[in-house]
Protein backbone atom coordinates (compact mmCIF):
# COMPACT_ATOMS: atom_id res chain seq x y z
CA UNK A 1 0.00 0.00 0.00
CA UNK A 2 2.77 2.45 0.94
CA UNK A 3 4.72 1.58 -2.20
CA UNK A 4 1.74 2.40 -4.42
CA UNK A 5 1.20 5.72 -2.67
CA UNK A 6 4.83 6.81 -3.05
CA UNK A 7 5.00 5.59 -6.64
CA UNK A 8 1.75 7.45 -7.47
CA UNK A 9 3.05 10.64 -5.85
CA UNK A 10 6.30 10.38 -7.83
CA UNK A 11 4.39 9.85 -11.10
CA UNK A 12 2.17 12.86 -10.34
CA UNK A 13 5.22 15.08 -9.79
CA UNK A 14 6.81 13.95 -13.03
CA UNK A 15 3.60 14.52 -15.02
CA UNK A 16 3.14 17.99 -13.52
CA UNK A 17 6.71 18.95 -14.35
CA UNK A 18 6.31 17.61 -17.91
CA UNK A 19 3.55 20.13 -18.58
CA UNK A 20 5.43 23.06 -17.11
CA UNK A 21 6.64 25.70 -19.53
CA UNK A 22 10.17 25.83 -18.24
CA UNK A 23 12.34 28.52 -19.82
CA UNK A 24 15.59 27.37 -18.24
CA UNK A 25 18.68 26.45 -20.13
CA UNK A 26 17.93 22.75 -19.58
CA UNK A 27 18.45 20.51 -22.64
CA UNK A 28 15.51 19.66 -24.87
CA UNK A 29 15.27 16.46 -26.97
CA UNK A 30 18.97 15.67 -26.58
CA UNK A 31 20.92 12.57 -25.54
CA UNK A 32 23.47 12.87 -22.78
CA UNK A 33 26.27 10.96 -21.05
CA UNK A 34 27.78 11.61 -17.67
CA UNK A 35 29.51 10.47 -14.54
CA UNK A 36 27.75 9.97 -11.20
CA UNK A 37 29.45 9.59 -7.81
CA UNK A 38 27.42 8.15 -4.92
CA UNK A 39 28.21 8.21 -1.20
CA UNK A 40 26.01 5.54 0.42
CA UNK A 41 25.24 5.28 4.13
CA UNK A 42 22.03 3.22 3.88
CA UNK A 43 20.70 0.43 1.68
CA UNK A 44 20.68 2.43 -1.55
CA UNK A 45 21.03 0.35 -4.70
CA UNK A 46 22.72 3.19 -6.55
CA UNK A 47 26.44 3.27 -7.13
CA UNK A 48 29.04 5.39 -8.84
CA UNK A 49 29.43 4.98 -12.58
CA UNK A 50 28.28 6.27 -15.93
CA UNK A 51 24.89 7.76 -16.77
CA UNK A 52 23.05 7.78 -20.07
CA UNK A 53 20.13 10.18 -20.40
CA UNK A 54 17.59 11.63 -22.80
CA UNK A 55 15.94 15.02 -22.26
CA UNK A 56 12.34 14.47 -23.36
CA UNK A 57 11.76 18.17 -22.79
CA UNK A 58 13.40 20.75 -20.51
CA UNK A 59 11.27 19.53 -17.59
CA UNK A 60 11.64 15.73 -17.90
CA UNK A 61 14.78 13.62 -18.35
CA UNK A 62 14.93 9.82 -18.44
CA UNK A 63 17.99 7.64 -18.31
CA UNK A 64 19.95 5.00 -16.52
CA UNK A 65 22.99 4.71 -14.34
CA UNK A 66 25.45 1.91 -14.97
CA UNK A 67 28.36 0.94 -12.75
CA UNK A 68 30.92 -1.84 -12.53
CA UNK A 69 33.51 -2.36 -9.81
CA UNK A 70 36.02 -5.22 -9.64
CA UNK A 71 38.32 -5.60 -6.63
CA UNK A 72 40.91 -8.11 -5.45
CA UNK A 73 42.51 -7.91 -2.02
CA UNK A 74 44.15 -10.52 0.21
CA UNK A 75 43.26 -13.35 -2.19
CA UNK A 76 39.53 -12.48 -2.21
CA UNK A 77 38.01 -10.98 -5.32
CA UNK A 78 34.68 -9.18 -5.47
CA UNK A 79 32.64 -7.44 -8.12
CA UNK A 80 29.55 -5.27 -8.20
CA UNK A 81 27.33 -4.51 -11.19
CA UNK A 82 24.72 -1.74 -10.97
CA UNK A 83 21.85 -0.89 -13.33
CA UNK A 84 19.59 1.98 -12.23
CA UNK A 85 16.98 3.43 -14.64
CA UNK A 86 15.51 6.77 -13.59
CA UNK A 87 13.13 9.59 -14.42
CA UNK A 88 13.98 13.13 -13.37
CA UNK A 89 11.44 15.96 -13.16
CA UNK A 90 13.01 19.42 -13.26
CA UNK A 91 11.10 22.37 -11.81
CA UNK A 92 11.17 26.06 -12.58
CA UNK A 93 14.15 27.77 -11.05
CA UNK A 94 16.50 30.43 -12.23
CA UNK A 95 17.71 30.27 -15.83
CA UNK A 96 20.78 28.20 -14.96
CA UNK A 97 19.95 26.56 -11.60
CA UNK A 98 16.92 24.26 -11.34
CA UNK A 99 15.67 21.96 -8.57
CA UNK A 100 14.57 18.42 -9.42
CA UNK A 101 12.97 15.25 -8.08
CA UNK A 102 14.28 11.93 -9.35
CA UNK A 103 12.81 8.44 -9.08
CA UNK A 104 15.25 5.60 -9.60
CA UNK A 105 14.85 1.82 -9.63
CA UNK A 106 18.21 0.32 -8.69
CA UNK A 107 19.40 -3.22 -9.28
CA UNK A 108 22.72 -4.14 -7.69
CA UNK A 109 24.32 -7.51 -8.21
CA UNK A 110 27.53 -8.47 -6.47
CA UNK A 111 29.70 -11.39 -5.55
CA UNK A 112 32.49 -11.78 -3.07
CA UNK A 113 34.33 -14.93 -2.04
CA UNK A 114 31.84 -17.18 -3.84
CA UNK A 115 28.72 -15.55 -2.32
CA UNK A 116 26.36 -13.74 -4.69
CA UNK A 117 23.67 -11.21 -3.81
CA UNK A 118 21.19 -9.10 -5.76
CA UNK A 119 19.47 -6.07 -4.25
CA UNK A 120 16.60 -4.07 -5.75
CA UNK A 121 15.17 -0.78 -4.51
CA UNK A 122 13.08 2.20 -5.53
CA UNK A 123 14.80 5.45 -4.57
CA UNK A 124 13.41 8.99 -4.53
CA UNK A 125 15.98 11.77 -4.57
CA UNK A 126 15.76 15.56 -4.46
CA UNK A 127 18.42 17.92 -5.69
CA UNK A 128 19.40 20.73 -8.02
CA UNK A 129 21.26 21.01 -11.30
CA UNK A 130 23.35 23.90 -12.58
CA UNK A 131 23.41 24.23 -16.36
CA UNK A 132 26.65 25.95 -17.32
CA UNK A 133 25.40 25.76 -20.91
CA UNK A 134 22.54 24.04 -22.74
CA UNK A 135 24.84 21.02 -23.13
CA UNK A 136 26.51 20.79 -19.69
CA UNK A 137 24.83 20.15 -16.35
CA UNK A 138 26.39 19.70 -12.91
CA UNK A 139 24.10 18.29 -10.22
CA UNK A 140 23.87 17.17 -6.64
CA UNK A 141 21.11 15.28 -4.84
CA UNK A 142 20.19 13.66 -1.54
CA UNK A 143 18.11 10.55 -1.04
CA UNK A 144 14.72 11.16 0.56
CA UNK A 145 13.13 7.71 0.40
CA UNK A 146 14.51 4.24 -0.27
CA UNK A 147 12.14 1.30 -0.62
CA UNK A 148 14.17 -1.90 -0.68
CA UNK A 149 12.36 -4.82 -2.28
CA UNK A 150 15.10 -7.44 -1.94
CA UNK A 151 15.98 -7.25 0.92
CA UNK A 152 12.82 -5.55 2.21
CA UNK A 153 14.07 -2.37 3.90
CA UNK A 154 12.52 1.11 4.00
CA UNK A 155 14.62 4.20 4.71
CA UNK A 156 12.99 7.61 4.99
CA UNK A 157 15.01 10.72 5.70
CA UNK A 158 17.25 13.22 4.03
CA UNK A 159 20.71 12.07 3.14
CA UNK A 160 20.78 8.27 3.34
CA UNK A 161 22.86 8.69 0.18
CA UNK A 162 24.31 11.67 -1.63
CA UNK A 163 25.00 11.97 -5.36
CA UNK A 164 27.06 14.40 -7.39
CA UNK A 165 27.52 14.24 -11.12
CA UNK A 166 28.09 15.91 -14.42
CA UNK A 167 26.14 15.41 -17.65
CA UNK A 168 27.00 16.39 -21.19
CA UNK A 169 24.13 16.56 -23.69
CA UNK A 170 24.75 16.31 -27.44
Amino acid sequence: MKVRFYFSALCALVVLSAFSTMKAQSPDQQFGVGVNLVAVSGTNSGASGATFAYAINPGVHIGTGFGLAVRSADGVSSNVLVFAPYVKGLFKGSKDFVPFVMGQFGITSGSSGGNSTTNTALNVLGGAEYFASKNLGIYGSLSVLELGFDPSITTFGIGASANIGIEWFM
